[in-house]
């Protein structure tokens, strides 16, 4: 998954470095969104699986999101049906699913998160927040 943000503002070097300070928190913010999302799709047998994910957020907010288990991969390209006997809609592609499901959440956290941080303190352009015509464009 990649989020990329557009911004519509002269002063691109500003905002820029703004977003660089922001990004470890939108990046925790947006992992942690996509892991609750994605829990009840990912198959359950023993729960090796699903307690298996990981989230790594990177100092420019990029955010990876793995299931370690050894047969995640087997799973996540299956073709065939999981028991949904624990997880009802456990399915193969659970990340996919998710973001069928919730993406425009995931987006709309990851706005929260910046609009929440940027309006902490005045900056060069005065924070970085969606309410002067959308200055902030988040897309997956």
């Amino acid at each position: 998954m990649r989020i990329t943000a557009a911004v519509t503002e002269e002063n691109v070097g500003g905002i820029a470095r703004r977003l660089a300070s922001l990004g470890p928190a939108v990046g925790q913010v947006l992992g942690e969104a996509v892991i609750r999302s994605s829990e009840p799709y990912v198959p359950y047998r023993t729960g090796r699986l699903a307690s298996s994910v990981t989230l790594e957020v990177g100092d420019d907010g990029t955010c990876a999101v793995r299931w370690t288990a050894p047969y995640a991969g087997e799973c996540y390209y299956a073709d065939r049906t999981f028991s949904r006997r624990i997880h009802p809609l456990a399915t193969a592609r659970w990340f996919e699913a998710a973001k069928a499901s919730d993406g425009p959440a995931w987006i709309a956290a990851a706005q929260e998160a910046v609009n929440g941080r940027a309006d902490a303190g005045p900056n060069e352009n005065g924070g970085i927040q969606n309410n002067t015509g959308g200055r902030m464009a988040w897309k997956y």
